[in-house]
């Protein structure tokens, strides 16, 4: 199995994230600290997510 920093979901999840903290970075103030924080906080749970479902059982508990 693959690790999950080679698998193409993982790494277009991470463009992602890059992107969203690029552009976060250009909101007016009143979305950047709601909207904006909400979108990286997901972002980061998708990328988390991807590394336990590839990890090993030892690494899922």
């Amino acid at each position: 199995m693959p690790t999950y920093d080679n698998l193409p979901v993982y790494k277009t999840s991470y463009d992602l994230l890059l992107v969203i903290f690029n552009f976060s970075v250009e909101m007016k103030k009143e979305y950047k600290y709601t909207v904006g924080e909400n979108l990286k906080k997901e972002t980061a749970a998708i990328i988390t997510n991807i590394y336990r479902a590839n990890g090993t059982l030892a690494d899922r508990i």
